[in-house]
């Protein structure tokens, strides 16, 4: 597979799918699927367009994403494509819906066959639509695939309905959706020390990921190419009240694990939630609590 992080003319006629891939779906999986098997059976090349920052972040929209930058065109570029093309979103948020298809899509990247999701939109202000597309299809002859919808647990597969429950602590019902477990990627930063004298030392974790559940969690931590199964707390540490810390934590406990790994980028996935962030009277009350989730761990 070919990466680019500009756009150029392809050698070969080409089928494309476009999107955000936020999270990466079972949703997305069926578009590269329908883009993979088409692109095989009409011998032309298979390539996914997609755009970073994401354009309601372009546009200062409030959103929460799934996948960062990084996370997201490392996901893209694990699958069977010819070209990803991961583009700056500036570079195209002006072209008309009409410069778009025939400039960039037909012309540039010679498509023959473009692979869709629902409420797909394109161009500047997003007018180029499903009905447009097959305007355009009429009279410059290139193929529209829209993708089948998916739904798990009755709802339809969507990046929007998957952040809503991963900020609210659905994590198995995410994870479906998923299907695989949501994860963060960070580095491990020096902690207060706490968890250490409580008998329970927690590895630190700064992250640029954005959707961070708060409360107690069933999870696992790889490190290197090992994963440890672990329990994360994500919250303010109420039971401490320490002066002046106001900044969300994410601590994750490692039963039995002692290595010091300061500096080392870490992956935590979230496998289930155990429960709320709990105010505790004494140290001792919270130590026998910790007691109580780790058991429920499988460890």
């Amino acid at each position: 597979m070919k990466f680019r992080s500009r756009l150029e003319k392809l050698s070969g006629p080409s089928a494309v799918a476009i999107g955000n891939f936020d999270g990466f779906h079972a949703g997305h999986k069926t578009i590269i699927e329908t883009l993979q098997q088409t692109a095989c059976c009409e011998k032309l090349l298979a390539v996914v367009l997609t755009f970073h920052p994401h354009p309601r972040l372009y546009f200062n929209h409030p959103i929460q994403l799934i996948s960062t930058d990084r996370q997201r065109r490392d996901t893209l570029s694990r699958q069977q494509l010819d070209y990803l093309f991961f583009i700056d979103f500036s570079s195209v948020v002006g072209l008309s819906a009409h410069d778009f298809v025939r400039d960039f899509l037909l012309d540039t990247l010679r498509m023959k066959v473009l692979v869709i999701g629902e409420d797909f939109r394109f161009g500047r202000s997003r007018e180029g639509d499903l009905a447009y597309l097959h305007r355009e299809a009429a009279t410059t002859h290139f193929k529209i695939m829209q993708s089948a919808p998916v739904k798990i647990d009755g709802c339809r597969v969507a990046s929007s309905l998957i952040r809503k429950k991963l900020a609210a602590g659905a994590i198995r019902e995410a994870n479906r959706m998923l299907e695989k477990p949501y994860y963060i990627d960070g580095i491990v930063e020096r902690g207060a020390g706490r968890g250490k004298t409580m008998g329970f030392p927690t590895i630190n974790i700064a992250t640029k990921n954005q959707i961070l559940p708060s409360g107690v969690f069933h999870t696992r931590v790889e490190i290197g190419n090992r994963q440890f199964v672990s329990l994360t707390n994500i919250g303010f540490a109420p039971t401490f009240h320490a002066a002046g810390e106001v900044a969300l934590k994410i601590e994750t406990h490692i039963p039995g694990f002692q290595r010091t790994i300061y500096g080392k980028r870490i992956r935590l996935f979230f496998i289930d939630k155990i429960r709320e962030e709990m105010e505790f009277t004494s140290v001792q009350g919270l130590v026998e609590q910790i007691r109580q989730d780790i058991a429920q761990l499988s460890i």
